[in-house]
């Protein structure tokens, strides 16, 4: 049985086609002169040129060169880095936490020269220059391998890049930065300032509840049940200390949720709120509503201004909260698997494979031994 002979090809891939429109009766010319970024996890999408009215096909596909160089617009090949992150963010950023998200997005700036340059132009040694030159600690070196390594891959399964720059970054030997906690003289200080400072109370929560910023941030009332007189609350999303984490409200707290609970207009626990705009016509701003408080605006506008303000000691970030409850926690009585999971982890080196008590009086009395 003999082969049968392929035709050779009689057209190049990317010279153009022609096709015959039965209504208008001509033949059109077609390039493609483009590959469009989707936001959806899918190829690239041709952007495809066109122009009729030609008698013959051979026509029609003399036209298409000259159709082509009619067409001065961008490549895939030259997009930037920016053009890449911008297509990429609002794809990728449904995927996973807010806080998650915030920490890429930070990282991400550290990469801020290179923003403008085309992604095909960018090498290994570039973003390695930029991880070198930035001040932060190990773990923001860390992001910034992850946030190159997501941009490049996405970039490759958009057929814009061939390989991924990000997989020999080195992100250097030192220890992870360690983020102090709040004093007990510095909580003192900022509980003093209930009242005084708007949203010291958040900050003051912080410390007592044990969550993640952007987890506080996030808690609604309807997350708060109520058990023989005590306020609990109850994270609906899975962590790694499983589904429906509950954190009893400790008692140094408990007058400021129940306060926060009765606020009107928001159904969140913590929100921002918004006022207009001062001006000389109105040069008292006006309270317009709620909104839901961004990590980055906790962070630059509530408690970096507040510690300021109090002396508190400088370069401290609202997860110093976080940490002043796991000190307290540590010196706590109870179970270590519960007090695992009121961090909302489990990383105790001798198991993760039980997870948080249901039992919510054993859970308040955790928190109730918390100083």
């Amino acid at each position: 049985m003999t082969e049968k002979k392929r035709r050779a090809k009689s057209r190049g891939n990317g010279t153009g086609c022609a096709y015959w429109d039965p209504v208008h009766r001509y033949w059109i010319a077609q390039v493609i002169v483009d590959w469009r970024v989707s936001a959806e996890d899918k190829p690239l999408v041709p952007v495809k040129k066109t122009k009729g009215g030609f008698k013959t096909r051979d026509k029609a596909l003399q036209y298409c060169p000259i159709l082509k160089a009619e067409y001065n617009g961008p490549t895939a090949a030259e997009m930037t880095l920016q053009q890449i992150y911008d297509a990429w963010e609002p794809w990728y950023s449904p995927r996973v936490d807010p806080s998650t998200m915030a920490g890429y997005r930070a990282a991400y700036a550290y990469f801020k020269k290179l923003h403008e340059t085309k992604i095909t132009e960018i090498s290994a040694g570039d973003l390695q220059e930029c991880m070198d030159d930035c001040p932060k600690g190990k773990r923001t070196h860390q992001n910034m391998k992850v946030i190159a390594g997501l941009l490049w891959k996405y970039a490759k399964s958009k057929h814009i890049v061939s390989q991924i720059e990000s997989e020999t970054l080195y992100t250097g030997k030192g220890q992870s930065v360690k983020r102090e906690a709040l004093t007990d003289i510095e909580v003192e200080k900022i509980r003093q300032a209930i009242g005084k400072h708007r949203y010291a109370e958040y900050i003051y929560c912080l410390c007592y509840l044990g969550y993640r910023p952007g987890e506080m941030l996030e808690l609604r009332k309807d997350q708060v049940i109520e058990h023989k007189g005590r306020l609990f609350l109850v994270e609906g999303k899975k962590t790694d200390a499983g589904r429906n984490r509950t954190v009893p409200v400790h008692q140094k707290i408990e007058a400021i949720i129940r306060d926060r609970l009765m606020v009107p207009g928001s159904n969140l626990i913590f929100p921002q709120y918004s006022f207009t705009k001062a001006s000389k016509k109105a040069p008292v701003p006006l309270f317009t509503g709620f909104k839901q408080m961004s990590d980055n605006y906790f962070r630059e506008m509530v408690f970096k201004p507040i510690c300021a303000s109090l002396g508190i000691a400088e370069g401290k970030v609202p997860y110093a909260a976080r940490h002043t409850f796991s000190n307290k926690l540590k010196n706590a009585a109870g179970d270590d698997i519960d007090k695992a999971a009121l961090m909302g982890h489990s990383d105790y080196t001798f198991t993760k494979t039980k997870y948080q008590s249901t039992d919510l009086d054993e859970l308040a009395a955790v928190m109730d031994s918390v100083k």
